[in-house]
């Protein structure tokens, strides 16, 4: 059996596993932003619209926003419309006035690349006179005060509420995660509002966390008014706080959010790249029209592969997008643009003369379905326009190869081959040129910022990693193969075509990848810290996160110039907010530690420092924590 015979065999083995490996839907592209009403929260009176932020421009449907009561009863939206002056803002208007009680909206809509997201939040309506019964519990100052370095050991914790409060747990931890005995927390007899919990015994130089459960005394519900808060104090000197059991890594080597989708992506990107490749070496490069049997019968395969994939795409869109009829799934571009493509395709295999143009529009429409560049944030039209770019160039490689490989061998045709292959061989080193400047522009788009372990660990950063390895091995043959082209007699015409073959089971290798790179997360290798300005009102900033990974961090902030205090707040859209009194280490430099980044995804920084004679500066930062699971991307 010939390589190339195997290799066909093998590809389509390869494809029958992934069809029964369970469906893995992809990691978020993207995700709310902020929610009107926003979650979690007490309305006195009915709102008039339900309204969803979301980082990029979304596309919407019927059921892109449904509203359901306590029951599970659906109530009736009226219109529901994308914001014209900002494509990320959704409103949909409420028909009639909410009675009390809780309320859930169920929000579906449709990223730039096809991904559909699925989120929902909750709101309450409530009486103005009950909303002051039950008013919410706050914590009004601690002792020690949260971020102070004290001298000498303290020998009590004091928590000052806003109402008569119930502590039901509080647990005080040192910098090694050690439990520290106290007492039992007692309510002061002179102050109702004033809680106090004694230690068994001194501290020790350090930092340490106080975590605490409450809620208001006298209460019928108590378990659903439970609040939970954290503050930290140091004695003598701040010290980070440390993981001593950090356990064994979970994370697994392969592709997680390899499924069934991806595979479908994998068989349009080998059909239309290939039908292209091969139209345009027959036009630009052998300078006449194939049409065999053979070449039909390899085209009719390489279409049905196409149709094969779009079917698998099409499948699994419409069970995440169960709620709609087939005519409202036919006018989504990500079903429309598929079919035009299968439209063009079918054209250009019947009408030979037409048939590079056909399959050039259907490459074209590749990037306004599938990638990550339509997002703005990715550069939009213009990284649209360079992976377009990338696409061609991998399509005239990749078909080039295929079709040397299927044309005859007969000895008349050995002979043209020494007249095309220098041509062909100039036309693949022009399209490996552009394929890696197009590939590294991309990579710097969508991952600005990395280290080298975020970059490998994720599994987009992976699949650039495979495809980079597997270019440099293309390139070594394509250098051999250029010199025996040079040299050409021949009988070296069976040499050249054995590395032909190899060459194209490397190029459908890395089109398998390129086609993970379109579920997993760009925003899953990508790290890093981004002021809007290092420098405020002359006092400049420098930060510094250890590490910058989800779990136990250490954020330190050096200033230019004296700081009397600091605070900073960390939040993770649509609801996440937490604020931190940072320690003074000395006059200009402060620390924070703890649980700083819950989550793999993009927080917003707020430091808040106060100068000597009383000034306030206010700098802000992006956070980009590495990871799969992200939130608010």
């Amino acid at each position: 059996m010939s390589l190339f015979r195997k290799f066909i065999i093998w590809s389509m083995v390869i494809g029958i596993i992934h069809v029964f490996l369970p469906v893995l839907t992809g990691f978020a592209h993207s995700n709310m932003e902020k929610t009107y009403p926003t979650g979690g929260e007490k309305l006195t009176k009915s709102p008039s619209t339900i309204e969803v932020w979301f980082q990029d421009p979304v596309v919407i449907h019927s059921d892109s926003i449904q509203l359901l009561d306590a029951s599970g009863n659906q109530i009736e939206l009226g219109n529901l419309e994308i914001d014209p002056k900002d494509k990320t803002h959704i409103v949909s208007n409420l028909t009639e006035d909410l009675q009390e009680g809780y309320y859930v909206s169920k929000i579906n809509v449709i990223a730039l690349d096809g991904y559909v997201i699925q989120e929902e939040f909750k709101f309450q309506i409530v009486e103005s006179e009950t909303r002051q019964q039950k008013e919410d519990l706050e914590i009004v100052k601690y002792s020690p005060k949260d971020g102070e370095i004290v001298e000498g050991s303290p020998y009590q914790i004091d928590l000052w509420f806003n109402q008569p409060t119930e502590v039901t747990a509080i647990g005080v931890f040192d910098d090694q995660q050690q439990t520290i005995n106290t007492e039992t927390p007692v309510v002061d007899p002179n102050d109702p509002n004033h809680v106090i919990v004694k230690l068994e015994g001194g501290l020790s130089k350090g930092t340490y966390q106080v975590t605490w459960y409450a809620h208001p005394k006298n209460l019928d519900n108590k378990l659903q008014l439970e609040t939970i808060d954290v503050f930290y104090f140091a004695v003598d000197e701040f010290t980070p706080i440390q993981q001593q059991e950090k356990g064994v890594s979970t994370k697994s080597f392969w592709f997680e959010s390899m499924g069934l989708k991806q595979i479908g992506y994998w068989f349009v990107f080998i059909g239309v790249s290939i039908l292209f490749g091969s139209a345009f070496f027959n036009s630009m490069i052998l300078r006449e029209c194939i049409n065999s049997k053979k070449w039909r019968y390899y085209s009719f395969i390489l279409l049905l592969l196409v149709l094969i994939g779009i079917f698998i795409i099409f499948v699994l869109q419409k069970g995440e997008l169960e709620n709609l009829s087939l005519s409202q799934l036919l006018s989504l571009k990500y079903v429309w643009i598929p079919v035009l493509q299968i439209f063009l395709l079918v054209l250009g295999f019947v009408f030979s003369k037409v048939r590079l143009l056909l399959y050039g529009f259907a490459l074209f429409l590749l990037p306004f379905f599938t990638g990550h560049a339509a997002y703005p944030r990715y550069g939009g039209y213009l990284s649209m326009l360079v992976y377009g770019l990338h696409l061609v160039a991998a399509s005239i490689w990749i078909g080039g190869l295929f079709s040397i490989l299927t044309l005859p061998r007969k000895s008349e045709f050995k002979e043209k081959l020494k007249e095309i292959l220098p041509s062909f061989s100039k036309w693949a080193l022009m399209s490996l040129i552009i394929i890696v400047c197009t590939g590294l522009y991309m990579t710097n788009q969508y991952v600005p910022s990395f280290s080298t372990e975020s970059f490998v660990q994720s599994e987009w950063g992976k699949a650039v990693v495979v495809k980079i390895i597997a270019t440099i091995f293309i390139l070594i043959i394509g250098f051999f193969q250029r010199r025996t082209i040079k040299r050409f007699i021949t009988k070296g015409i069976n040499t050249i075509i054995t590395r032909a073959k190899i060459e194209l089971v490397y190029a459908v290798f890395i089109v398998l990848f390129a086609s993970l790179l379109l579920v997993s997360s760009p925003g899953a290798a990508e790290q890093g810290v981004y002021p809007t300005s290092m420098e405020k009102e002359g006092v400049k900033l420098d930060i510094d996160f250890t590490p910058l990974y989800p779990g136990l961090n250490v954020l330190t902030m050096d200033f230019e110039e004296k700081v009397k205090n600091v605070e900073v707040t960390l939040s993770m859209p649509p609801n996440y907010k937490v604020n931190y009194n940072a320690f003074k280490v000395d006059d200009r430099t402060f620390k924070i530690t703890g649980n700083l980044l819950h989550a793999a995804g993009t927080m917003e920084m707020e430091v808040k420092a106060k100068k000597e004679d009383g000034e306030e500066i206010e700098y802000i930062f992006r956070i980009v924590i590495p990871g799969e699971m992200r939130f608010n991307e």
